[in-house]
């Protein structure tokens, strides 16, 4: 489905993003990491990027050269100075996957479409990190044809686990009592739960929120000094009205109100 001379460029990396390497090593394909200044992007930079990077092992990443003449396909970015042949993405309006819902997670998640471009049926833990990726919340209520919420958690659970050096146990038990946490301070009239003092968010609360099936907005500050709000797990309108809200405001702000996310920077 995509020309076996084409290059992949790939953008901010997530488990999702690692996925489509993995794919892409394993068939031989060629395939770069979008860079801005030198560095590989981040999810607030992937549409500025400015270059290409060789990832290896250990987060250690040497320059590389997107060939002028040479196709590209990009992955949830955008380099500056190049039109690719194909785009795989589901964030902005236009993205094959932006309006996809979660019965079409895999048409809808970048993991997905990747996979189709490379004429590969996904397995079973692809078609996991494709649902996650996509719709979380949505996948995590059984609205994921093939989907089993059960094993989702555990796969998210272990990566969870492994990411952050903590026991499988006690990240099961912090995703369920974020969920109680979540459905205690539920607010009904405003369809929302909120915690916003970004010093006292509960451990894994968003993917607790996502367990719980209930929306939720909250602040949170980042390792780079970023603090954001963001609103998970609302439906479209909702979506909207926080996007709108914090735009009036001046504020730069993402989403996808078709996947039931948005977030704002704060400063």
């Amino acid at each position: 489905m995509v020309d076996k001379e084409a290059i992949f460029v790939l953008g901010a990396v997530d488990p999702e993003m690692r996925e489509i390497a993995r794919v892409l090593k394993r068939l031989a394909r060629g395939f770069h990491h979008a860079a801005k200044d030198a560095e590989p992007v981040t999810t607030r930079n992937a549409y500025d990027a400015d270059s290409v990077v060789n990832l290896t092992r250990g987060g250690r990443f040497s320059e590389a050269l997107l060939l002028p003449l040479v196709p590209s396909v990009f992955v949830e970015c955008t380099l500056r100075g190049r039109e690719p042949v194909l785009r795989v993405d589901h964030h902005h309006p236009g993205d094959p996957g932006y309006s996809k819902s979660p019965e079409e997670y895999l048409e809808g998640s970048s993991l997905g479409q990747a996979l189709w471009l490379l004429e590969i049926e996904p397995s079973e833990t692809q078609r996991l990190l494709a649902a996650a990726d996509h719709c979380l919340s949505a996948a995590y209520q059984g609205l994921c044809p093939g989907i089993d919420p059960a094993d989702l958690l555990f796969m998210r659970a272990s990566w969870r686990a492994k990411a952050s050096g903590r026991t499988l146990t006690d990240v099961v038990e912090g995703i369920m009592q974020a969920a109680k946490e979540v459905r205690r301070y539920y607010d009904s009239e405003y369809g929302e739960s909120l915690f916003l003092d970004p010093t006292v968010i509960p451990a894994d609360l968003a993917e607790g929120a996502a367990y719980a099936g209930h929306p939720i907005r909250y602040r949170e500050y980042f390792r780079n000094g970023d603090l954001k709000e963001m609103l998970k797990g609302g439906s479209p309108a909702h979506i909207e009205r926080f996007m709108a809200m914090h735009r009036e405001q001046g504020r730069e702000v993402y989403g996808n109100p078709h996947r039931g996310y948005a977030g704002a920077y704060l400063h």
